[in-house]
């Protein structure tokens, strides 16, 4: 699935809104937008899965206040912050509203605005690059030259005695 990137932002935390140590992306395919977080400066580990808005959408209550847990069923991984951090993301493209004196519980937003502002993005031909993408590119090519130097080193084997 080829998802062109079209946002890139920093964050805060559910509990620490002030404090950007979460950055998301925004994708589109097919017409549909996609969330995932891609970084965490602030420790602790997450899923850099792509959900789609409308899975989110439909999975969240609309006419009660909720917990960010209510995301966590979304995510093929299953770390404990996925969910947290989702909310967090969401709630800074004002897809999920504070409720009144907690910071823990959530309303769904409109979805309009943000349709809105992705539109704009694509017809002005927006593709930020994947950085997870390229990250994993590099890993694989780590693990490439390093069972190739592991391969090099091999001791003489009664099978392969040349080495």
């Amino acid at each position: 699935m080829q998802i062109n990137i079209l946002k890139k932002a920093q964050y805060g935390k559910v509990s620490t809104p002030e404090k950007e140590t979460l950055t998301y992306n925004i994708g589109n395919i097919d017409g549909d937008f996609y969330f995932r977080i891609t970084d965490n400066i602030g420790g602790g580990y997450f899923s850099n899965e792509w959900l789609n808005l409308n899975d989110i959408a439909e999975h969240l209550p609309n006419d009660t206040p909720f917990n960010a847990s209510a995301l966590a069923p979304l995510f093929k991984s299953k770390s404990t912050n996925n969910a947290g951090f989702m909310a967090a993301a969401l709630k800074a493209e004002s897809l999920l509203h504070p409720v009144k004196d907690t910071k823990r519980l959530h309303t769904l937003g409109d979805l309009t605005a943000l349709n809105k502002a992705m539109q704009k993005l694509i017809k002005s031909n927006v593709s930020l690059s994947d950085e997870i993408a390229e990250r994993e590119t590099v890993k694989a090519a780590k693990r490439k030259a390093l069972a190739e130097k592991l391969e090099a080193r091999k001791l003489p084997t009664k099978n392969n005695p040349t080495k």
